[in-house]
């Protein structure tokens, strides 16, 4: 009886040993879970990328369709606006064209009439300011590229700009847009940077702008601006002579990557709804390299984070476009009216 139970209990202690793992074998396994997680880090990652695409895509898609919403019911695209010290008012427009840029104009279109009418410029100042002060820090998402930021407010770092029209006092954080007009296929700023549009802060105020247009005051904008949208202009759809399918309408447009929340990219420091400026406009000239994000400012670019740049086109469809694309390719489709034509199926 005594041998019986001792050798019972040694085989008790030996089934005990062979059911545990080894150090050896535990590391073994914790390496295979390893190799495993790293495997599908990148499935992982290229699919919350792709499902980012689709939602740039998508994006672009539905400004695209409030562009022709907008020309429908103005019988022309949105303008530029005044400059980049303006915001949109809703209840400036006629003559003088709306002096915020196509972002603003769009809103109602966007099932953003509130925000459109938040803040009346010839209501009182102190209620101009607050309601203005709401607006630039309210966000619109579909304004935003995912996989470059969410929509939400970023600070502002401009030193050289003045104050926003109809506000006093500082502004800190500001929301912004991931989307840019097409300008056209000249190359702004390179040739002759010491006065164009786009660096026109825009005038002092009403009075100013209304002495601009009963003089013929405003910048003329140049000829080589052959695109859809710039300094109180917007083209008619009749103006696109190469086809509404072979000219960019709207694209992503380049930030440095290292700034995109901070505000020093001097193409990306003004709130999403101000008036005409590189931070909404931009050009196909080769001048200003289409490319993908990277930490330097490029203000005239258009680019992504994506591996490829997502564009609407003036028909409404929307496409991809490689970095690797023909630079003269790519400028003649900035151009509504060179009477060349490209596919981009």
């Amino acid at each position: 009886m005594i041998a019986y139970r001792i050798d019972n209990s040694d085989k008790r202690i030996t089934r005990r040993i062979r059911q545990a793992l080894t150090i050896v074998e535990l590391l073994v396994v914790i390496s295979i879970i390893g190799i495993l997680v790293a495997m599908l880090l990148p499935a992982i990652h290229a699919a919350r990328e792709a499902s980012r695409v689709a939602t740039c895509k998508s994006n672009l898609k539905q400004i695209g369709l409030a562009m022709h919403m907008f020309s429908d019911s103005q019988r022309s695209l949105p303008s530029g606006g005044w400059g980049y010290n303006w915001q949109g008012f809703s209840d400036i427009g006629g003559s003088l064209g709306q002096p915020g840029a196509w972002v603003y104009s769009l809103l109602p279109y966007l099932e953003q009439s509130s925000l459109y009418h938040k803040a009346i410029y010839n209501s009182s100042p102190p209620i101009r300011d607050a309601e203005l002060r709401k607006r630039l820090v309210t966000p619109v998402a579909i304004y935003n590229c995912p996989s470059r930021r969410s929509a939400e407010t970023f600070a502002t770092y401009c030193p050289s700009c003045g104050t926003p029209i109809g506000i006093t006092g500082r502004i800190d954080a500001v929301t912004r847009s991931d989307y840019a007009a097409n300008i056209g296929d000249g190359a702004p700023g390179v040739r002759n940077p010491q006065f164009w549009p786009l660096r026109f802060a825009g005038p002092v105020d009403l009075e100013e702008a209304r002495m601009f247009t009963q003089l013929g005051r405003w910048p003329i904008p140049p000829s080589d601006w052959t695109g859809i949208s710039y300094l109180r202009t917007g083209v008619r759809w009749a103006e696109i002579s190469d086809g509404l399918s072979n000219v960019i309408l709207i694209g992503e447009k380049h930030v440095n990557k290292r700034e995109y929340l901070s505000g020093k990219d001097r193409g990306d420091n003004e709130s999403m709804l101000s008036g005409f400026n590189n931070d909404n406009h931009r050009s196909t000239n080769p001048a200003w390299k289409y490319m993908r994000d990277r930490p330097r400012m490029s203000l005239g670019s258009f680019g992504s984070a994506h591996s490829a740049g997502n564009f609407v086109m003036c028909d409404g469809s929307v496409h991809t476009l490689s970095y690797d694309i023909d630079e003269n390719t790519f400028r003649i489709l900035g151009n509504r009216r060179d009477g060349r034509t490209i596919n981009v199926e």
